[in-house]
């Protein structure tokens, strides 16, 4: 009764088609559920198109795409998808109302042992989703592209069993991903958590005129970047020396900006309409290319990176 056999993720947009296919790679049969036929048909588009890729960065055997793709079905019936599902993950819109609504759905359609988990990446959705089954509710947040990123941060609520969450662990570490347990809810949970900080300072830097995204990225690159996939943020510090951490902190000329709850910058770029990728122009040009171009050129780099941390026992 314990073992997932079927996945149904809710939202085939950007993080749900890659959740579908990692998945479907780990050998699961997977429902696709969106509301629109193009979105369906568009995120069986790009499952392909991830799949060549990892083929031509020999990452996947040739032969395993049309395998892969077959475990994979669309829908717009929520009734479809959820009625044999084993594990249930929603990747929609960070809305309130419609989340509620869809784990009011999702506990009505899908079968009792279900476990309903969603991938938001700051909502407590512990505080209102209401289900006649809280102690298989929780929330598996993933990280762009789910299918080459490996961790997947596993957050408990208040009602949420140990079952439930060893068996969500258990299956994250079946499908080749790196699970951790936040053991209650925590606003950012551990990895958005320093983004968030990182993303202050950065625009501070960036609205004070202090440097240019090239600098800043540079920067980051070049030199403590270069040695987090290594060494971490902690164990950097015993490197370092913790009596010389201890001097660090004591330092007060360093002072934390006030957050942000806008920035100059983002807000002038915004209103050009270049917000990044999606519109061929952001703090960077990329005129000239797809989307699609420059995500799998991403992608490349993230797989290579990959393969080499996990060749040095990083991963």
């Amino acid at each position: 009764m314990n073992e997932i056999r079927q996945v149904t993720i809710v939202g085939a947009g950007t993080m749900g088609h890659s959740l579908a296919q990692t998945f479907a790679m780990a050998g699961y049969r997977v429902w696709l559920h969106d509301i629109r036929d193009e979105v369906l048909s568009r995120a069986m588009g790009l499952i392909a198109s991830n799949l060549r890729t990892l083929v031509e960065m020999r990452s996947l055997d040739a032969s395993q795409p049309p395998i892969i793709l077959k475990r994979i079905q669309t829908t717009t019936s929520i009734e479809e998808a959820g009625e044999k599902a084993d594990f249930v993950i929603e990747a929609i819109s960070e809305d309130e109302t419609a989340k509620k609504g869809l784990f009011r759905t999702l506990d009505a359609v899908c079968p009792a042992g279900a476990i309903l988990a969603s991938n938001t990446s700051y909502m407590d959705i512990f505080q209102f989703v209401e289900t006649d089954r809280p102690d298989k509710v929780l929330i598996t947040h993933w990280f762009a592209p789910p299918h080459i990123i490996p961790l997947v941060e596993i957050v408990r609520g208040p009602r949420t069993s140990q079952e439930t969450v060893d068996r969500v662990k258990a299956l994250l570490i079946a499908a080749g991903k790196k699970p951790i347990v936040i053991s209650r809810f925590l606003p950012g949970f551990i990895a958005n958590r320093l983004q968030s900080a990182l993303n202050n300072e950065v625009l501070h830097l960036l609205d004070n005129g202090y440097a240019t995204p090239e600098d800043i990225d540079l920067a980051t690159k070049s030199s403590f970047g270069l040695r987090m996939p290594i060494l971490g943020l902690v164990k950097r510090m015993d490197y370092t020396g913790l009596d010389l951490a201890q001097k660090i902190i004591e330092n007060a000329v360093y002072k934390i900006p006030p957050q942000r709850t806008r920035s100059e910058t983002v807000d002038r770029l915004v209103s050009q309409e270049r917000l990044g990728v999606k519109t061929g122009g952001g703090f960077y040009e990329y005129s000239g290319r797809s989307p699609e171009e420059i995500m799998k050129e991403r992608d490349c780099k993230l797989i290579k990176l990959k393969k080499f941390l996990t060749e040095m026992g990083e991963l």
